[in-house]
């Protein structure tokens, strides 16, 4: 579904050249038309393209009819966002989106100087952006002019309640005009968030653009009994284990924080820390290392990620609990972002099962508990990589082996042993690689863990049809993610979907007979949040027991 008509001529030209071609299931609730002009509480979670959907609301306010945004004066609209990142972040999008109205957008926030903020403010600026602190400086020394405001967004309200700036935010909101429009977006909408939309906002439409239920759709999520000495050791094989691309790891103090990474990198990670202690241009060499490549593994605490825009993130791993269930839903979210799936892991202590289980039953989310990787299972996993590696070249995305790499290969298996040769690559393979840890304590302590439900009887072939997905192993396919998707796209019940098998490059699935038609006729229809996946039936049933992949589902 494109872009709406009523999309400003200016915005839809920026948002074509930008290659946006249709807009994202929150951009297209909010640009709804009854919502023209309303104030707004939205409750969207991260990486579902807010900045733009906050931006293209603020075009009906700020553009109308007009074909350009007139000489930039006092501010039309204010931006305020919890950290420097995320407002540096927002400055950029609205700039671009606006750069063909003729828009100037200003940022303001800490570590940057006041005085040539200051200056850019009185040369005049349409939209400007900021952080709570910074805005009230401005504010209290008479060089931030609300007296033309049109409209203001809070972006990640509950962050900002959340790290205190409750006072700040109240003091620019009462010095913004009463006839202003006000749009609050927010990942949760806990009872502080809604007494601020009761107080500051007028009949605010509630758009609900990350249903209940959905928020965790894009994350799986496993959690392990570790033993609290081994914690750091849990995590080296983990990550062994994982091996993801890019990999975040809360701890609850700056002092484990730097020792954490301090401990990743003596074995061989490529490791960052970010916490409150460091400077700003620390914090800045960090990301960028992080975003770069150089680095695969940042080690922050809560207050230090807030506001981080890091949207490759493929696991969230919580050494330390967080300490609440809204915590660990913004912990989370920092994975499974703009459609692509995440994972996020907890490590809990035998004596933090209890108050664990609480948070996940506040938070709606039902983990996997596991016991930690062996060393046997981290080599295992070594060796699909590898084998998967050597199978890779030729394949989509992937090149070829050239004729002088072959050539090379065909003179070693001549001179040697084939199994040598593996035996030798094997070894080098290892050599680079972190050594696993024995977590002797924790495997005592697994046995401790929440046993899973038991599995329901698997119905008899007569009474099940077989489906495929194109979702499998190389698109890192979870049944934990999987199974929501399916019962969304086939409109269907858990209980109607039965064994799934993951392959390599699908995965096949029972429904059951009586759901079966239905099932099909809803999984046929395009799903604008996942365009690219294809369900459909298959035309032989696969064999009862397959070999390999099989998972259950409880």
């Amino acid at each position: 579904m494109p872009f709406p008509p009523a999309t400003h001529p200016a915005l839809a030209r920026a948002l074509e050249a930008r290659g946006y071609a249709e807009p994202t299931p929150v951009q297209s609730e909010v640009m709804a038309e009854g919502l023209r002009g309303r104030d707004l509480l939205v409750s969207s979670r991260t990486g579902s393209g807010k900045t733009v959907a906050f931006g293209l609301v603020l075009g009906d306010t700020l553009l109308a009819d007009e074909p350009a945004l007139p000489p930039a004066a006092a501010p039309l609209a204010l931006v305020i966002a919890p950290t420097r990142e995320l407002a540096l972040q927002v400055q950029r999008e609205l700039s671009w989106l606006y750069g063909r109205a003729g828009g100037r957008v200003a940022s303001c926030v800490g570590g940057m100087d006041p005085r040539r903020e200051a200056r850019t403010l009185a040369d005049g600026a349409h939209l400007v952006v900021g952080t709570p602190g910074r805005l009230c400086d401005h504010l209290a020394r008479k060089q931030l002019d609300l007296s033309a405001l049109r409209a203001l967004v809070l972006d990640e309200a509950d962050e900002m309640l959340d790290m205190g700036f409750r006072e700040e935010l109240t003091t620019i909101l009462d010095a913004a005009p009463a006839e202003r429009r006000t749009i609050l977006f927010s990942a949760t909408l806990p009872r502080p968030i809604l007494d601020l939309a009761r107080r500051y906002t007028r009949e605010p439409a509630r758009v609900a653009a990350t249903p209940e239920g959905e928020a965790h759709e894009d994350i799986s999520y496993r959690a392990h009994l570790v033993a609290p000495r081994e914690r750091e050791h849990a995590a080296v094989n983990l990550l062994r284990h994982l091996d993801p691309a890019s990999a975040l790891l809360f701890r609850a103090t700056r002092e484990a924080v730097a020792h954490t990474a301090a401990s990743l990198s003596e074995r061989g990670f490529e490791s960052v820390p970010l916490s409150g202690e460091l400077t700003q241009a620390e914090r800045a060499r960090a990301l960028k290392a992080l975003r770069d490549g150089r680095a695969r593994v940042l080690v922050a605490t809560d207050v230090a990620a807030r506001g981080l825009d890091l949207p490759g993130i493929e696991l969230v791993l919580h050494l330390d609990l967080p300490r609440d269930a809204q915590a660990l839903q913004h912990r989370s979210g920092r994975t499974g972002r703009a459609g692509k799936k995440g994972l996020a892991v907890l490590l809990c202590a035998p004596a933090e099962r209890y108050r664990l289980t609480r948070m996940l039953s506040e938070a709606g989310i039902a983990p996997e508990w596991q016991p930690l990787p062996s060393s046997d299972e981290i080599r295992a996993a070594d060796e699909r990589r590898l084998a998967e590696e050597v199978a890779a070249p030729g394949s989509e995305g992937v090149p070829a082996f050239t004729e002088e790499e072959l050539a090379a290969a065909r003179r070693l298996l001549e001179a040697s042993d084939p199994v040598r040769v593996a035996a030798a690559l094997v070894r080098r393979e290892r050599a680079r690689l972190p050594a696993p840890e024995e977590l002797t304590e924790s495997a005592g302590v697994s046995r401790q863990a929440p046993r899973p439900p038991g599995k329901r009887r698997q119905a008899p072939p007569a009474e099940v049809a077989w489906f495929r997905v194109n979702l499998g192993r190389e698109k890192k396919a979870d049944p934990r993610w999987l199974l929501p998707l399916l019962c969304r796209r086939g409109d269907v019940t858990r209980e109607q979907i039965g064994k799934i098998v993951i392959l390599p490059h699908e995965t096949r699935f029972e429904v059951s007979r009586a759901a079966a038609e239905h099932f099909a006729a809803a999984a046929r229809k395009v799903d604008p949040r996942a365009r690219d996946v294809r369900i459909g039936p298959l035309r032989e049933a696969p064999a009862r027991r397959p070999a390999a992949g099989t998972h259950g589902k409880s």
